[in-house]
């Protein structure tokens, strides 16, 4: 049965699924089958579905332990036999005896080995995404790559992963460039994976091993050596007149390589080949017969047969274009890393840039053609003279300050200093060492716009980054689907970093169907199943963070056992389980549309934490009253308040109504409205309903009251439909999902807040900030801010808000005092964060020794 069929089928009985859902045990089956068939359709299942190589990954995890005297090369997803996984072989064979390593090369089906690979043998070739790959990821003792192992591989203790990657990037890499965050998380995670990392450079490490969010996770892995692919231009592997022979070059004539770089993103390749092509066409004839033209297209395009000038060849896909650079005399380029692989060697380089505007604006660029010694030119006619001019780099002013910026290692053993280093991972001169800070690991809790995630963009943007240095943990797919959800990531603090997951977890058929229980949370089995749960959060956990270590791990959502079992079993000192609301009504709602079931899977490892922690004392109180049967030994929960962004708050204040939401600036020109406003999602919880029936038992009296409603969610028709029954559908405005609501919220006349549980909420915090009087449920969440006399607590019935409405509008409400939801509050709720979070003594931060990584000159 396809996905597609079933979700068709399910959509034609969903009308009928919700009319039976009030009837107990078919909701309660009903529910099951729901959570069940999301976990199915969800990316959240075993490995790649069924994919054969995955399937022999895991179901040999536990089984096949990793020999030390065998060896993996990958290239390019086994679409190349070259670059640096070729020259650390080429080292490999020059400096251990034949016999002495088994040797695994990586093939995609349909690629050939080149002799020296092919004749060896020691070789044996393995096709990718073969159930033989996944075994032969199992067995290498020593991994070597150059882009990626696919989602699911996991280095595991016996094994030494050398990631080398493929060049100095001229252009933004990671978190510079804009593009769909899933097109950058697997590059990320083969860097946590390894462990043996060559640092070609200051700059490469700022523009290769930053970007990815990860250069204080990656000090211990990185290295100082050059890279192997450039021993092969400075030392020739392959006789010239060999290579000339290849293509039929003349030996009197000069050597042009046309090596462009592709376009677009790993999500989304422009297919710029036969441009390429008919522009290197255009040069070999301009240039005429005393030169010969190689067009090397980038690995990321799709080759195909183009028309040929007589003195024009395309690259072979099986040649290795280092080799190829020996015979060179000039190269033309434009943003690509192969221009540092020439620049040792002083021969001229070109870059063409025409369209640098576009590519600038749509890529980024960290360094520009005037910052290089190479020629540059944007124009046909240019091209062709400064091919012809054929300026060495050390013609160009400052060349051996290049030299040393960009490729300070380049002296023709990076290759052995590699292959040594992954052979022997404790004998690589490794010279960082972590900053000293305190390095937090954060869930966020779904990045949804809501107030978990205004309460830790507080947290983030207040924290000492002095003294700590913070991860947020991202589902890349999940993001990259919701443009609401990557609004929010981009408000965060840009000195946050972000861990992105991405891929599939890793389940055998047995550990499928205990995770899929525990999922559910009510057929959960504790004693049973949580180690073999345990067992799978740890081997997730490594499969996204690789071995790196956090001194504070904290589940700030504290609903997705998920999120929940990845953050108590990862490598963390110290691990903390957040809660945002009054957990055991959410779970124990009699109300199917209402209750969160799942979050008994989220209790039955709350043992597993170090410190359960709400966000504020009254809800606190009411969890444990519940809940404390569940929490770790000799840990009682404690209090951390939300804190606050005050700055933001007010900034964001300033903008104009009529800007940060146009229907609502018509309203707020009408000086005779009396105007509420209440903030959330439009769910069951947060009764709505209550409000808008208040609202229609004073509109006869009051017809100039407006409740201004700001939020999305799953009750919108249903609140539309019944302010239309009660007659205020005119007074009642949905105003949606409003990404600046703080003008609304600063000169609305009353804030509300009618829901039955909630935690601390934070739109009450921003709403006193901004001096906004405000009204809510006595429930113990609203009382821990508006208690004290700074707000209106009132019993959570529709008649006591229409009474507290009808006096707002009246003038009738008692006096408040002023709140102070400033300095004093800020510095309270962080030392809470310190200590009670973090388990630190709050004592002032002194200043690194090691200044934030800023691009080397």
């Amino acid at each position: 049965m396809t996905k597609t069929f079933l979700r068709n089928l399910l959509l034609a009985y969903k009308p009928l699924d919700a009319r039976l859902r009030h009837i107990g045990p078919y909701a309660r089956l009903s529910r099951v089958l729901q959570t069940r068939y999301n976990a199915m359709m969800s990316g959240e299942g075993a490995a790649s579905a069924k994919a054969l190589d995955a399937r022999a990954y895991i179901d040999n995890f536990e089984r096949v332990a990793p020999r030390t005297d065998t060896i993996l090369f990958e290239c390019y997803w086994g679409k190349k036999f070259a670059d640096n996984p070729l020259a650390m072989y080429r080292a490999l064979l020059r400096n251990q005896p034949q016999g002495r390593l088994r040797i695994i090369w990586v093939a995609k089906e349909g690629e050939s080995a080149p002799d020296e690979i092919a004749r060896n043998p020691d070789v044996r070739l393995v096709r990718a995404g073969t159930a033989e790959y996944g075994m032969a990821l199992l067995e290498a003792g020593y991994l070597v790559n150059n882009v990626t192992f696919p989602t699911w591989f996991i280095r595991r203790p016996g094994q030494h992963y050398c990631n080398t990657w493929h060049g100095v990037p001229m252009k933004a890499m990671g978190r510079d460039m804009v593009a769909p965050l899933v097109s950058k998380a697997n590059s990320q995670r083969n860097f946590l994976q390894a462990d043996v990392i060559p640092e070609l450079s200051e700059y490469y490490r700022w523009a290769t091993i930053r970007p990815c969010y990860a250069d204080e996770l990656l000090a211990g892995a990185l290295f100082p050596c050059g890279a192997p692919r450039v021993d092969d231009v400075i030392v020739p592997k392959v006789p010239a007149r060999q290579l000339r022979d290849r293509y039929g070059i003349g030996a009197d004539q000069q050597i042009v390589l046309f090596a462009p770089t592709w376009r677009g993103n790993s999500t989304q390749i422009s297919q710029v080949f036969g441009d390429q092509a008919k522009l290197c066409k255009q040069m070999a004839e301009a240039l005429g017969q005393g030169y010969f033209v190689l067009f090397s297209a980038h690995q990321m395009l799709r080759v195909r047969q183009t028309d040929l000038a007589p003195n024009m060849a395309l690259l072979a896909e099986n040649d290795n274009i280092n080799d190829i650079l020996t015979i060179v005399d000039v190269m033309v380029s434009d943003y690509s890393s192969i221009l540092f692989d020439f620049l040792p060697v002083d021969r001229p380089i070109v870059l063409f840039t025409p369209d640098i505007d576009h590519y600038r604006e749509d890529r980024g660029l960290y360094l520009e053609p005037a910052d290089l010694p190479c020629a540059n030119t944007t124009d046909f006619a240019g091209l062709v003279g400064a091919i012809r001019a054929a300026r060495r780099p050390s013609d160009f002013p400052g060349y051996e300050q290049m030299r040393q910026r960009f490729t300070p290692f380049e002296d023709g053993h990076a290759a052995e200093t590699a292959l040594a280093a992954l052979l022997d991972p404790a004998t690589k001169a490794s010279h960082r060492r972590p900053d000293g800070r305190l390095r937090l690991l954060i869930e966020p809790g779904g990045m949804q716009p809501n107030g978990v995630t205004s309460s830790l963009k507080s947290l983030i943007a207040n924290l000492d980054y002095e003294r700590f240095d913070p991860y947020i943990l991202l589902d890349a797919p999940i993001m990259d689907k919701e443009l609401s959800r990557i609004e929010q990531f981009q408000e965060f603090d840009p000195r946050c970093n972000w861990i992105l997951r991405c891929g599939d977890m890793l389940l055998t058929d047995e550990e499928w169907t205990v995770y899929q229980d525990f999922r559910v949370g009510d057929t959960l089995n504790a004693k049973a199943d949580l180690p073999v749960i345990r067992r799978i959060f740890e081997r997730e956990a490594r499969r996204v963070l690789g071995d790196a270590h956090f001194d504070v791990a904290i589940e700030f959502g504290g609903y997705a056992p998920y999120w929940a079992g990845l953050i108590a079993c990862c490598n963390a000192t110290r691990k903390v389980c957040y809660q945002h609301s009054h957990l055991w009504a959410e779970y124990t709602n009699p109300d199917v549309t209402r209750n969160r079931r799942t979050l008994n899977a989220v209790f039955q490892i709350y043992h597993w934490f170090d410190q359960i922690v709400a966000v504020s004392e009254e809800t606190r109180a009411v969890n444990e009253a519940h809940l404390k049967q569940f929490y770790p030994t000799n840990a009682p929960s404690r209090a951390a308040r939300n804190t606050l962004d005050v700055k933001r708050v007010l900034e964001k204040a300033r903008l104009p109504v009529s800007l940060a939401h146009p229907e609502a600036g018509m309203l707020f020109q009408d000086p005779g409205l009396f105007r509420f406003i209440a903030l959330g999602r439009l769910s069951p919880e947060k009764r709505y309903d209550r409000m808008i029936g208040a609202l229609a038992r004073i509109a006869p009296d009051h017809p100039n009251a407006v409740l201004m409603i700001c939020g999305a969610g799953p009750l919108r028709d249903k609140l539309v439909q019944l302010a239309r029954r009660k007659g205020v559908a005119e007074q009642v405005r949905f105003l949606g999902q409003v990404s600046n609501p703080y003008p609304l919220l600063a000169h609305a006349d009353a804030c509300m807040m009618s829901s039955d549980y909630e935690g601390q909420p934070m739109v009450l915090l921003e709403a006193l900030c901004l001096g906004t009087t405000c009204i809510g449920s006595d429930i113990p969440g609203v009382r821990s801010v508006l208690k004290d006399g700074l707000g209106h607590v009132i019993p959570p019935t529709e008649e006591a808000f229409a009474e507290a409405m009808k006096a707002a509008i009246e003038g009738r409400l008692p006096a408040l005092k002023a709140a102070d939801i400033g300095g004093p509050y800020i510095e309270e709720t962080m030392r809470e964060f310190t200590e009670i979070v973090c388990g630190l003594p709050d004592v002032p931060a002194t200043a690194s020794d090691k200044p934030r990584l800023a691009m080397p000159a």
